[in-house]
């Protein structure tokens, strides 16, 4: 009963942990503090909307790094790399208020406009956790790591009410206390980097490769298939996902409601705790039905929301709608985590989360300039609507390729 509830990690499962855990209260407070950044920048929805493509294009461009080089790089040197380029991108993103300067930051910040880690620090962590954690307990490991990285977001979701304690404390200009967040951000991103360097050599690939799976069957999938096929869902997913990365969905409390600054940090505070009920519920269901029902039909759930939020005409019932959201929105998270290393062998682990990361990435780096350009020439709501759809047809491939292939603790 112990190890069910906590499961044995290693030394090395509980530093990555941790820099996640640090990491995710950065990503927290950027993602939902850019759209009322770039709002008091007075910039547009297809302004916005490119600034946070630039974003999503990077971290397309750490994941390719990842799958291509990751492991001859060395996993731990990867990790302190991009921690020292997420320093250097909250420095550098308070120096210009122009939108192209933006996007180049923000291409090489390995940072997050949508909430969610979408870099290679995830597709990593992935890896490494799997590699150090028996079959039995993956999904439970992925379960308290994703716990603990909500916690911290929700944390970082509270920040963005800063900026306005600080033009009291220190009589500072709205601009310049928005500015200053940024140096803040980037004192944390620092502390990633102590972390990592106490990474030990058995989190590289091949070192105890034994404890991370059951042996195959001779009849499963050869697992260069079955990672481009969840590599190309995965995009179609994470296109639909694009359609209302958290930055825009606060860009469209703010136009659409007028939420102010302490409204919107309530909002996405409480949100991210509802995502801590999806978290925990995510292993006890996929007990009960498999991961990868659970992974499809609580996504079903979260688009219908969304349905609701774009057909929303007073700010409480659109609120409701999110919250809601929420609540089913993240269970998916560990079981699709666990599920996309249970059906591979452990040299494939960091190129099959890589290349999945990447395919969310490619997908995320166009939908959000779409998304402003609908939200443009349509209405604002209209970006929930296509991404919803879209996400509704992921569910329904992904339970048509997928539910045969089982892994090891669900066969037999």
């Amino acid at each position: 009963m112990l190890s069910r509830l906590l499961p044995q990690v290693g030394r090395d499962g509980n530093i990555i942990v941790a820099a996640a855990a640090l990491r995710t209260l950065d990503y927290g407070f950027i993602s939902v503090f850019l759209g009322v950044y770039l709002t008091l920048l007075e910039f547009s929805a297809v302004q916005a909307g490119l600034v946070f493509s630039a974003i999503m294009a990077g971290s397309a461009l750490s994941n390719t790094l990842a799958s291509w080089k990751g492991d001859a790089i060395g996993r731990k040197r990867l990790f302190i790399m991009m921690s020292v380029l997420m320093v250097a991108g909250g420095a550098l993103f308070s120096v210009s208020t122009d939108v192209v300067v933006l996007m180049l930051i923000g291409l090489f910040a390995v940072t997050t406009s949508g909430g969610g880690d979408r870099t290679a620090f995830i597709s990593l962590d992935t890896a490494v956790l799997a590699q150090t954690t028996a079959p039995s307990q993956r999904t439970i490991a992925f379960s308290w790591y994703n716990l603990a990285t909500i916690f911290t977001r929700s944390l970082g979701a509270l920040l963005i009410a800063l900026p306005a304690l600080l033009q009291q404390w220190l009589d500072l200009g709205e601009l310049a206390s928005f500015k200053l967040m940024f140096g803040v951000y980037a004192v944390i991103a620092a502390g990633g980097i102590l972390l990592y360097s106490r990474l030990s050599p058995q989190i590289e690939v091949g070192r105890r490769a034994g404890a991370s799976r059951a042996p195959a069957p001779a009849d499963e999938p050869s697992a260069r298939g079955v990672i481009w096929k969840m590599t190309l869902l995965s995009s179609l997913d994470a296109l639909g996902g694009g359609f209302a990365v958290r930055s825009f969905v606060s860009f469209w409390f703010v136009n659409r409601f007028g939420v102010d600054l302490f409204g919107i940090s309530g909002i996405f505070f409480v949100a991210q705790l509802l995502n801590v009920v999806s978290v925990a519920l995510a292993a006890p269901v996929a007990a009960r039905i498999g991961l990868v029902n659970t992974m499809a039909f609580t996504q079903v759930a979260a688009n219908l929301m969304f349905i609701g939020m774009a057909f929303s005409v007073d700010v409480r019932l659109a609120v409701a709608f999110f919250l809601l959201h929420e609540v089913c929105n993240d269970m998916d998270v560990p079981t699709r985590q666990s599920y996309t290393m249970a059906i591979v062998p452990p040299e494939s682990m960091t190129r099959m989360a890589s290349l999945n990361n990447l395919g969310r990435n490619m997908a995320q780096t166009v939908s959000p300039t779409l998304a402003g350009v609908i939200a443009q020439a349509a209405y604002l709501s209209a970006p929930f609507l296509v991404g919803a759809v879209t996400k509704l047809v992921y569910n329904a491939l992904l339970l048509q390729m997928f539910r045969g292939i089982k892994p090891p603790e669900e066969r037999g």
